[in-house]
């Protein structure tokens, strides 16, 4: 069990949770990522790129929540079960950033493949009889002086 994994033992799981552990054993993930990896480039030497099953799984979460690459990028950052969920260490260095999100995301377009994702979630989805509706991250507005 991770340090970050402590943080409340005996809670019960957070309504992000249970989405999350849902959407985890009703998608296919493999499928998508078999249908998706000859577009994109192997880890060779230099970098190692963000793995493709985490970039697809954060494009899943922009999606489940209507999120731009900035939201996502945050969400990563203040959730380890969102963490969690696309297969990152949340005790290691940072995650994607909202640049390599929407690098991502820009070349799926670019390959008409942008569509491709929350279809396979779609897809799989209904195959178990259950809808999903994307929701929205809302960001708080401060209105008034600061002080």
């Amino acid at each position: 069990m991770a340090f970050s994994e402590m943080r409340w033992p005996k809670a019960r799981a957070s309504r992000l949770q249970t989405l999350l552990a849902d959407l985890d054993r009703s998608v296919d993930w493999l499928a998508i990522a078999r249908a998706l990896e000859e577009h994109f480039p192997k880890p060779g030497r230099g970098r190692q790129p963000v793995p493709l099953a985490a970039m697809i799984r954060i494009c899943a979460l922009a999606w489940v929540f209507s999120a731009n690459e900035r939201q996502i990028e945050d969400l990563l950052i203040d959730s380890p079960a969102a963490c969690r969920f696309c297969g990152l260490d949340d005790s290691q260095g940072r995650p994607p950033d909202s640049e390599t999100v929407a690098n991502f995301r820009r070349r799926l377009e670019a390959l008409g493949l942008d569509g491709r994702i929350p279809n396979a979630i779609e897809k799989d989805l209904a195959a178990r009889g259950v809808v999903l509706t994307p929701g929205e991250i809302r960001e708080p507005r401060w209105h008034g002086p600061r002080q």
